[in-house]
Order: structure tokens, then sequence, then C-alpha cells
């Protein structure tokens, strides 16, 4: 369930999350399509430029079969034509890979055995033909410079990368619109079940009230039998229990307007927290308990004084109620980061349930009593309040709180 305490932030991320969504769907989708397109232009580039390659070797191969010319390449043999085209090469040579004519530019002379094919050698693409000519059988390798292949390329891949961008500056904004009104009617069903929340806790608190006075009225009534008496504390004590668990969902739905004009104090900590001690001491001494405070006296901190307030007094209740015997101890320390925390000698939380704790409405197996609010609360004021709320507890050895902050 969304923390009421942060609501707009909660609705707001999930509202970020769809747009994410929406827009990675849309740029996948696109990145796809687009991707398929550039693979299959690429390689028709490529193809293209290796298919002129290979026109070049069919043309010269045509013109080497002719009478006589053969004759005339050997007596060509060092010489480099002008006519040849700037980035071109043309290399003739025997299979032992001895090269006796090379016009253009200067290509590397291949390994042998020399094997017909494509290879690409520096800046050069190049292909590399086998020539029967009867008496004779030579190599012929062409090759011709890639730069504007690259560039051609690089051109392409450019345009896909802005394609991607364009869509995804394009689907985010899209989707933002479209995420916030898939959101609206989740929105307004959380409104409605907010207000239907806090009108029925307000609604129950007067009748609860009137309740409770009027049993009070019966229990202390002269001739009333001691068995009916009995009936009315425990009613009493029933209404009593519903009417805080009332106004603690009433709080917890209301947090967010409680504490709108919360603003942050500097305190004296082990002052504030005698006046939040001392009001528990009664109920303390009443099942025999010690409530003690350890705090440094020079201990100031800067935080929100009645959401912090209300944190502790759930804690320490909480602390109270399912401790026997022994004390309650609540402190504070400073070592590198505040931390405040309530510790107790009671029975100490088991493992399992330890991580559910916080949990709406959760109660331990073993307890009876209490709402399930308390903790929750606790939870989500100290979000509010930036804070982190660790629990350690041992069973048979107690249970400590604290809200680091």
């Amino acid at each position: 369930m969304l923390s009421v305490t942060n609501e707009k932030r909660a609705f707001r991320k999930t509202h970020l999350i769809w747009t994410l969504i929406f827009t990675l769907s849309i740029v996948f989708v696109v990145a796809a399509a687009a991707g398929a397109v550039f693979i299959v232009e690429k390689n028709r580039i490529t193809r293209q430029f290796d298919g002129d390659l290979i026109k070049t070797a069919e043309f010269i191969e045509r013109r080497l079969k002719a009478p006589g010319m053969m004759k005339m390449l050997r007596m060509m043999g060092g010489l480099n034509p002008i006519f040849v085209p700037r980035g071109e090469a043309f290399q003739f040579l025997f299979p032992s890979g001895e090269v006796f004519l090379e016009v253009g530019e200067q290509l590397d002379t291949p390994e042998v055995p020399v094997k017909e094919g494509f290879s690409t050698e520096g800046n050069y693409r190049v292909f590399t033909k086998r020539i029967d000519l009867g008496d004779t059988v030579i190599f012929l390798r062409v090759g011709r410079d890639i730069s504007d292949l690259m560039e051609r390329s690089r051109r392409l891949l450019s345009m896909y990368l802005l394609l991607l961008v364009l869509t995804a500056g394009s689907a985010w904004i899209f989707g933002y619109f479209i995420s916030r009104l898939a959101l609206l009617p989740v929105r307004n069903a959380y409104d409605s079940l907010k207000r239907f929340s806090m009108d029925a806790s307000h609604e129950l608190k007067t009748p609860l009230s009137v309740l409770k006075t009027s049993l009070d009225v019966l229990k202390y009534q002269e001739n009333v039998p001691d068995e009916v008496k009995n009936k009315l504390s425990i009613m009493e004590k029933n209404v009593e229990k519903m009417k805080k668990q009332v106004e603690q969902l009433l709080l917890l739905v209301r947090s967010g307007e409680t504490f709108k004009n919360a603003v942050k104090e500097r305190i004296n900590l082990r002052e504030f927290l005698g006046e939040i001690v001392e009001a528990f001491v009664p109920r303390a001494e009443a099942k025999g308990l010690k409530l003690k405070i350890e705090c440094p006296d020079s201990l100031f901190v800067e935080v929100e004084k009645d959401v912090l307030r209300v944190v502790l007094e759930n804690l320490i209740d909480n602390a109270i109620k399912f401790t026997e015997k022994g004390e309650v101890i609540v402190g504070a320390h400073d070592d590198g980061r505040l931390t405040i925390y309530v510790k107790d000698t009671g029975p100490g939380i088991p493992k399992r349930e330890q991580k559910k704790i916080f949990e709406r409405f959760y109660r331990l197996s073993r307890n009876t009593e209490g709402s399930g609010l308390g903790l929750s609360i606790v939870k989500e004021l100290a979000t509010r309040l930036k804070a982190k709320i660790i629990l350690e507890s041992e069973e048979g050895k107690g249970s400590t709180f604290k809200l680091i902050l």
C-alpha cells in the first residue's frame, strides 16, 4: 500500500516508471525496426562496393585473355600508368607470390599461397581473383579505398542514432501524458478511499466517546451487580481499544494534512525526550517498570518536532505494552549519524515476524491487543523525516527500535 505521507511522491514515481516503460517499449520497437533497416542498407552498400570490385576484376580478366595481352603486361612491369584513378590499386602476381606488375596505389604483398576472395588491408578493400590464361595462371588483386564507404556507414549510423534520440524524446512526452491519463482512475479511486477512511474514522470517534462516557456512568451507579460491573469494564476496555484504533487510523489517513505545516526546529534532544517520557511514567510505574533516558545533555537536532514526537510515542507505547518486567530505555547518541532508540526487556520478536512488523494491521502471533497500526505509522513518519527505522530483537532478550536520522 502506498505511503499516505508520501502519496504525491509515490504517484509521481509510478507515473515516471510507466512513462519510462512506455518510452523504452517504443524505443525498443523503433530500434529493432530501424536497426534491421540499418543492417540491410549497410549490407547493400557493402555489396554494391564489392560488386564494383568484382565487375572491375572481370573486365580486366576479359582484356587479359585477348591475344598478346600477357606479353604486354610483362613489358609494362615497373610502370605506373597515369590513367588509374586515385584511391584504386591493381596488382598482378604469379602463384608463387611474385608481383610482376602493380599500378595505382600500392598494396601489401599477400601471403603464399595466394587466396581468392575479399580482404581488408589497411584502408583498402581488396578482391583477389585467379585468372587462367591457358599456359599461365596469374592472380589479379583489385583494391579500392574504403574511406567513402566508411563515411557512408557513419552517416547511416548517425541517422540511426538521431532517429532513436528523436523517438525517445517524442515517446517520453507522449508517454508522460498517456501514463498520467492511465493513472487518473487509480488516483481518483485512491482519493475516494482516503476520503471514505477519513470520514468513517471521524464519524466513529463521536459515538465511541459517547459510548465510553455512558459506560463510565453505568459502572459507577449504585445497586449495579458486580457481575454487570465486570462486563461494563470489559466493554469499556474494548471501546477504549477501538477508540484508539480509530484515532490511529485517522492519523494514518490524514498524516499528510496533519503535518502539512510542520517545520524543522532545533531542539535539545534530552529535554525533548524528557517531555515525552514523563507522560508515560504513570503507565510504566503501574506495571512495575523502570523508564529511563540515556542521552547527552548537549545533543541537539534539527527536525520536525511534532512528527518525531508521534514516532517516539508509538515506540514507547509499544515497549511498555509488551514488557512485563525490567525496564524501557529511551536514548540517543551521535556516532556520525544521529540515532534515537527505544529499548525494552520484553519477550522479543521472532525473526520470522520481524520483516512484517511494520505492515499495516499486522499483529504478532502472540499479540491479542493493539490495532496493528502503531508501527506502520512509525514507518511512514520515519520516511517523512528521511530517517531509517531499524529493529534489533532476539526472543527472550527484548527489542530495540532505532531511528537513524
